[in-house]
């Protein structure tokens, strides 16, 4: 039942967006009656916190063993690492976690409940405080300075998705990806 609400709740995010995802939007989605809901989480706003922590463990168990940043040893092979992040921000789920994002910063009791998940994300994303990250990156400030223009290119196209009539996608993503992975190879090196 909890998979089934957090599901509901992932497609209303995506779908109609964060103001319209409410408690009966999310409870029809899920064939669930409201006392239902509650029973499994304390309020909304638990629940949108399940969601997130959902999305993020999702995301993470997707990068396990591919070959980009997140992989568990060896130097990182930057146009590996730019493709692999481009798979886990294109799908259409971060338009729900852009979502939560949003709604965390303009609603402060929201934020509050957000706010451990949120930074858990942002630490392990962070080469600064993931050593097995900077390890992998190389240790050098370009390095470093590359991988977050990387992440953040990769949010602001999945923002640019989020906001996009249709199906979302821009004509411009292939070409940033590209010189992205040009850029890669100049500030990592070739793959050994």
């Amino acid at each position: 039942m909890r998979r089934q609400l957090i599901e509901a709740t992932v497609a209303s995010l995506i779908e109609t967006g964060f103001a319209r995802t409410t408690t009966v939007e999310i409870c029809r989605r899920a064939g669930v009656t409201r006392g239902a809901l509650l029973h499994h989480f304390d309020s909304l706003a638990d629940l949108f916190a399940a969601t997130l922590a959902h999305l993020y463990e999702q995301f993470l168990a997707g990068a396990e063993g591919a070959d980009d940043a997140s992989a568990a040893d060896g130097p990182v092979d930057g146009e590996a690492m730019v493709e692999g992040l481009w798979r886990h921000f294109s799908r259409p789920e971060y338009k729900a976690v852009i979502e939560l994002w949003l709604a965390s910063r303009n609603e402060p009791e929201l934020g509050a409940v957000l706010a451990p998940t949120i930074l858990k994300i942002r630490d392990l994303a962070n080469p600064r405080l993931n050593p097995a990250l900077l390890d992998r990156l190389g240790r050098s400030a370009e390095a470093v300075a590359f991988y977050r223009l990387v992440l953040e290119a990769m949010i602001g196209m999945a923002l640019g998705r989020a906001v996009t009539p249709g199906d979302g996608v821009m004509g411009h993503e292939d070409l940033v990806l590209a010189m992205l992975s040009r850029m890669a190879r100049q500030v990592l090196g070739d793959p050994v």
